[in-house]
């Protein structure tokens, strides 16, 4: 049986308590994935070691090192920085020390109402009351004491209806110059295709419309040139921790853990041999979630992930091998987003996700198969896919003209003067002279999407979408463009040739993970801590329980409840 099909069976907490029963531990012993016994003696010795390298591990281990702990960060693959290297390091921080400087006036009271309307009976007072205190505090002490910066953008939280919404809560990670990293910046994490023009690792959210359009302007290529060696947020942890002494291993799997009366330490493929570690003060499950796992499908419903290959649940495996107690399903159990994906010579997959910055400007249609539009193109991502699934949609296409792609791209396929041809030869873009004709290689009804496109055109003659009220909020207009009237979310989709995209319901990391408390101490059945083990990230249940307040809500409580694993271990 499927490890994560074992582990589903756990009955775990309700949104606010924990059940006092669990058959994790058993089974899992029982099928032969027990922990090791502690050994007479170690090949290494740790006071922390943590489990995965991405946002909320790293800040675990700066936290920690900085306190004066000995830590080591150990990586499944040959780059650090997981997950989080593919973004654009924004953490969903409210109340935070930046929002100011947008004019804006936010308090902890109002993000707990907002957080109130959006989790409803998921809410979680203890977990959110811990977030909502330690989130301001860990950006200024992360700013004080490490290399880590961030700055204001006034992107307003995904919800914007709900009592307590505010804008600026998002905060992004200034700009690091690769170069400091040395030759170790070889090290970090690639990104996804088609989210940089020149290969840089992380790109600022407010800085793609210069990346995607280099040769725009001379002003564009100059901020492009400058721009290429320089990181986010992952290259700001990754040298903080060298600096403050952390160790790093990569092509270093966590394999299994040491328990006597609690976990000892944890034992590590490396050079070809098995090696143990002992952790003094504790290890920390940081190892990204399991959305490349076969069983994931289960959880979140879907088939495709932008996620690294390493990520097949390690993390959930270890803990509950070592006494740590999962959850019931959460209601969503990943972070959605549409995908399209680019096959390859080599016969691999390119995942693409489409957050916001194409389907949100003006002149993108996006129907499912039967030619009509399903939703607001510019809804925020997790609201999308909820749409796709609950309408049981498979397959949707991405619709604009040869104006639109030369503009904003679509996907992979950037603007002009960026070549599409090898993209439309291996069948990622899809063109077509005319609308019937791209109708037929799609295999919708001509005349309903005539008739789709039409309403399209007619709505962005009068800045009025009488479907879905596109662009009619304060999130879709953020992603729009300014210079579109009388909506910058809508647009006109008449210039052939006609494209298309294939999009996929798909998810960029999971959120189903160990039951923990507010200091990231993994929780047994009984909900009491076992003794040496944290879970942070997608490792552990998220406080959302996979619902999704604002940008960056996957590493704002990464780092926060990172921040408040590292106090723990160094006993403060």
């Amino acid at each position: 049986m499927p490890l994560v099909t074992v582990l589903s069976r756990v009955a775990l907490p309700t949104s606010t308590t924990l059940i006092q029963s669990s058959i994790a531990t058993s089974t899992l012993l029982r099928r032969g994935f027990a922990s090791i016994k502690e050994p007479a003696k170690y090949d290494h010795e740790y006071d922390v070691v943590v489990v995965g390298s991405g946002c909320s591990g790293l800040t675990a281990a700066v936290v920690a090192a900085k306190r004066g702990q000995k830590v080591l960060v150990v990586e499944k693959t040959g780059y650090y920085g997981g997950t989080t290297a593919y973004s654009g390091g924004g953490a969903w921080i409210p109340n935070n020390k930046h929002q100011p400087a947008l004019g804006v006036k936010d308090s902890k009271e109002n993000a707990d109402t907002y957080l109130h309307g959006v989790l409803d009976t998921l809410y979680e007072p203890e977990k959110t009351k811990a977030f909502l205190e330690t989130g301001p505090k860990m950006v200024e002490w992360m700013e004080n004491n490490t290399e880590v910066r961030f700055k204001p953008v006034p992107l307003p939280d995904y919800h914007v209806s709900k009592e307590g919404a505010s804008t600026g809560r998002t905060i992004l990670t200034r700009q690091f110059d690769g170069r400091r990293l040395g030759h170790r910046v070889k090290e970090v994490r690639y990104p996804i295709q088609g989210y940089s023009a020149f290969g840089t690792m992380q790109v600022d959210p407010e800085e793609l419309p210069a990346f995607t359009n280099p040769f725009g302007s001379f002003s564009n290529l100059l901020h492009d040139t400058r721009r290429v060696l320089r990181y986010a947020l992952v290259g700001r942890l990754f040298y903080s921790g060298i600096s403050e002494g952390v160790q790093f291993w990569n092509n270093s799997p966590a394999i299994k853990s040491i328990v006597n009366q609690g976990v000892r330490g944890i034992v590590v493929q490396r050079n070809g041999k098995e090696e143990s570690i002992r952790a003094r003060k504790g290890v920390v499950l940081a190892s990204g979630g399991f959305g490349r796992s076969p069983e994931a499908k289960e959880y979140v419903g879907h088939d495709w992930t932008v996620q690294p290959r390493g990520n097949v649940g390690d993390g959930k495996r270890i803990g509950a091998e070592s006494g740590g107690a999962l959850p019931e399903k959460n209601p969503h159990n990943a972070i959605y987003a549409p995908i399209s994906l680019l096959q390859m010579a080599n016969g691999t997959i390119r995942r693409y996700p489409h957050f916001a910055i194409d389907r949100s400007k003006p002149g993108s249609i996006i129907v499912g198969p039967d030619g009509k539009r399903f939703a607001n193109e510019s809804d925020p991502y997790q609201e999308f896919i909820k749409t796709m699934h609950e309408r049981g949609i498979r397959t949707a296409f991405f619709i604009g003209d040869s104006d639109f792609l030369k503009k904003y791209g679509m996907g992979m396929a950037l603007p002009w003067p960026y070549p599409t041809g090898n993209l439309i030869r291996r069948g990622y873009l899809i063109s077509a002279p005319t609308l019937d004709e791209l109708a037929r290689k799609i295999e919708v009804d001509a005349a309903t999407l005539h008739q789709t496109v039409g309403k399209c055109n007619e709505h962005a003659r009068t800045g009025h979408d009488a479907e879905f009220n596109r662009g009619e909020n304060r999130y879709d207009n953020f992603y729009g463009d300014a210079n579109a009237k009388p909506n910058p979310n809508l647009g006109l989709c008449q210039k052939p040739p006609f494209y298309a995209l294939r999009l996929y319901p798909g998810n960029v990391s999971t959120m189903w993970g160990l039951v923990t408390n507010k200091d990231a101490q993994v929780l047994d059945s009984t909900g009491t801590p076992v003794p040496g083990l944290y879970a942070v990230g997608c490792d552990q249940n998220s406080v959302f329980r996979g619902q999704y307040p604002g940008g960056g809500s996957s590493i704002g409580p990464g780092m926060t409840f990172g921040f408040r694993a590292g106090e723990h271990l160094a006993g403060l």
